[in-house]
């Protein structure tokens, strides 16, 4: 009886033992995809997508749960982002990997933080100084950017883009 005690006692022990170890690769595995997200994110704070670089696609597709694909122009490459919403998100990068063009279509907006990057700032600036066109048109013209937006419930379309950026022989008017 004492040896089934002590035998016991032993599983037991060995038990707790194994628990911690587990839960501490399991805890350091959790503090590594943490630190790992940490990096992503101030990545993508840094590496901001519409005047960002070729990795600010790649770090808006995972912000933004979205899949992508790429489509290649002459005088451009296109990051299609699908998001989980339906929307289509169009990151323009010209021959240099920098974004000078983000456009999105479908039945809600895209986090414009996340794709406009630091560009989202002068855009609510403009907005709260010219307002609004009607309820549902946003129309921002300055020398360094561009922010055209129009929608309604379920049905939202708009391009923002840096003019100084855009490829010699590229017409805003024809990117989706």
């Amino acid at each position: 009886m004492v040896g089934d005690l002590q035998s016991g006692r032993m599983l037991e022990i060995a038990f707790a033992a194994r628990a911690r170890g587990l839960f501490r690769s399991a805890l350091a595995r959790a503090l590594r995809l943490l630190a790992l997200a940490a990096l992503a994110l101030g990545a993508s704070s840094a590496c901001a997508a519409l005047g960002g670089g070729a990795p600010s696609v790649e770090l808006d597709r995972i912000a933004l749960h979205a899949q992508s694909r790429a489509e290649r122009a002459p005088l451009y490459t296109v990051g299609v982002l699908t998001l989980p919403s339906g929307t289509l998100v169009r990151e323009y990068q010209n021959a240099q990997g920098v974004v000078f063009a983000v456009s999105w279509s479908g039945p809600g907006k895209p986090d414009l933080r996340q794709t406009l990057g630091a560009s989202f700032d002068t855009m609510v600036a403009e907005t709260a100084r010219v307002g609004f066109v009607g309820h549902a048109q946003l129309h921002i013209v300055t020398p360094g950017l561009e922010v055209h937006s129009v929608g309604h419930m379920r049905s939202f379309h708009g391009i923002a883009f840096l003019p100084a950026l855009v490829p010699a022989g590229v017409e805003i008017g024809g990117l989706q």
